[in-house]
């Protein structure tokens, strides 16, 4: 396909042992002959961060939903080599752009829900999950439920939600769209630490200046095709 991108083209240090993700020959279509984007391949290592962008109606979502397994494409598939298929789903934390909440339970209940299933060693330690309460400013509102909160909030939840277990692959469908310049960059700090520690962040954003101030990889999405740019 006209996006393919081998091992190692996503900044250098993608190789057979520290791929976390491959995507090989994806497509999607809601009717036939009409593909929202087609061949869509490539590699992510641990701790290689991509931004995705493309304008409305692209099919950014829909690729995201893809990589995170909530969704099945029409054709190819999304591979993470280094795990038993049994544990993919677990080792990916998604933060979609409708953020999946349920209005009836609190912070607090949506974040145990994350933990329940999961070994002790699979979850965000403590020390650093309570300092994520007070950088996303959620501690005051931990038991209130989210049909309460502001959509920046809800936002905010998901985000923590996601960041609340351990995860390989971290994938983020616009996170800081309902935020305000100071807690968008807040928010960052955060997917740049978790870059750090070794995940593989994908972000989805129509953001042009937060792309140009904080330089990583880019991948547009347009007219269907996938295609990995160079730095802007």
């Amino acid at each position: 396909g006209e996006g393919y991108k081998p091992a190692g083209a996503l900044g250098g240090a993608s190789s057979k042992s520290s791929m976390v993700l491959a995507v090989q020959n994806l497509s999607k279509h809601y009717s036939p002959g009409q593909n929202v984007w087609s061949e869509v391949n490539f590699d992510l290592a641990g701790g290689e961060f991509l931004y995705i962008l493309g304008g409305s109606g692209a099919g950014k979502s829909s690729l995201l939903r893809c990589l995170a397994r909530s969704e099945s494409p029409s054709s190819g598939q999304v591979v993470l080599p280094q795990f038993p298929e049994k544990e993919w789903n677990r080792k990916i934390a998604f933060i979609p752009q409708d953020l999946g909440l349920i209005p009836e339970l609190t912070i607090r209940q949506h974040v145990e829900i994350v933990w329940h299933p999961l070994r002790l060693s699979d979850r965000t330690p403590q020390e650093l999950w309570e300092s994520y309460l007070n950088t996303l400013m959620l501690r005051p509102l931990l038991d209130k439920r989210v049909v309460t909160l502001s959509g920046g909030e809800k936002q905010r939840v998901a985000i923590l939600r996601a960041l609340s277990r351990k995860s390989e692959i971290l994938i983020a469908d616009e996170p800081t769209g309902a935020q305000d310049f100071e807690m968008t960059w807040k928010v960052m700090d955060l997917f740049m630490k978790q870059q750090a520690q070794g995940t593989a962040v994908l972000l989805a954003t129509h953001d042009l200046e937060m792309v140009r101030r904080l330089r990583k990889r880019c991948a547009v999405l347009k007219e269907g095709q996938f295609k990995v740019e160079d730095r802007l």
